[in-house]
């Protein structure tokens, strides 16, 4: 008989969904689970990477960059760069390039990256000046 390296990952895959559901239900009826914050931004960031990220944005990065509450500040705020037609100039993080050509992308629809694949920038950084959380304070 050869080799049966990986033979028991259905039955790995089916405890794992029996515990995640589980899990799930007890969180459901209201019952405290210790952990569950954990637990969520794992599941959350497992399916950011199952969809290559695309549908998860920069959200991570944010959050890490400006804590949770000022992350979901900027995503809220975040303004539309619109171009006019035929325009393929796009604006870039200066820190990742500074040469004309690394804003270079498509000249219509939704873009995202250029074509040097670098993300599309409205701002690099973001200052917290409410009360009590401006810097110094």
């Amino acid at each position: 008989m050869g080799p049966e390296r990986g033979q028991s990952t259905v039955e790995w895959v089916g405890v794992l969904l029996v515990v995640a559901l589980s899990f799930a239900g007890l969180v459901a009826v209201g019952v405290r689970v210790p952990g569950a914050g954990l637990a969520g931004s794992l599941a959350s960031r497992i399916l950011c990477a199952a969809a290559l990220a695309d549908s998860c944005g920069d959200e991570p990065v944010l959050i890490a960059a400006y804590g949770s509450e000022v992350g979901a500040l900027v995503r809220r705020h975040m303004p539309t760069v619109v171009f006019e037609r035929g325009s393929r100039a796009l604006p870039v993080d200066f820190r990742r390039c500074r040469e004309t050509g690394c804003g270079d992308g498509a000249d219509h629809g939704l873009v995202r990256r250029t074509d040097r694949e670098l993300p599309v920038t409205a701002f690099v950084h973001v200052s917290d000046c409410r009360a009590g959380e401006a810097e110094g304070t």
